[in-house]
């Protein structure tokens, strides 16, 4: 379950999505949604996101901790300790604690060019595993609402689909 509806910048564009995805869009996940080597989760996490059906198919590709917080990026940060305050996944994620899933599994994901977040969500499941179909459909509702395929708070903040 995602929250209702993201946060969005005035400068979110679904055609900067479309740019950050053309080369394979650089994915940064910080903490693991379960036990396990955390190599392995990546792998998993990567290979289960899905572009919304709305844009161009794209793939995800692990974003080097040795690279600049610098272009387009998905952040996906897994069980922060505390609310990750807005802005803040698109920064240094060192400052951000991370710890063991506590029985529902908990989601902060930022669309972000450089260090300031276009698009932001957060959202929880309670899921066994990587291949559980609860923690794979709070990925794809994750990206879905992520990702919208306009900015409603560009639209007079009207956010029904029959805007």
């Amino acid at each position: 379950m995602t929250d209702s509806f993201p946060t969005l910048s005035p400068a979110y564009a679904p055609t900067s999505v479309w740019y950050a995805t053309k080369d394979g869009l650089q994915t940064v996940i910080h903490g693991n949604p379960f036990s396990g080597p955390p190599a392995e989760a990546n792998k998993a996490i990567l290979v289960s996101l899905r572009m919304p059906a709305w844009q161009q198919a794209g793939e995800f590709v692990a974003y080097s901790k040795d690279q600049r917080r610098r272009g387009y990026r998905l952040v996906l940060i897994f069980n922060a300790r505390r609310p990750v305050p807005s802005g803040d996944a698109c920064r240094d994620l060192d400052e951000i604690e991370v710890g063991p899933s506590s029985g529902l599994t908990r989601i902060h994901a930022a669309f972000c060019a450089s260090q300031r977040p276009l698009s932001e969500i957060g959202g929880m499941v309670s899921a066994r595993g990587l291949d559980d179909p609860e923690f794979r459909r709070l990925l794809a509702d994750t990206m879905d609402q992520l990702l919208p395929p306009r900015n409603f708070e560009n639209d007079d903040g009207c956010k029904a689909p029959s805007c």
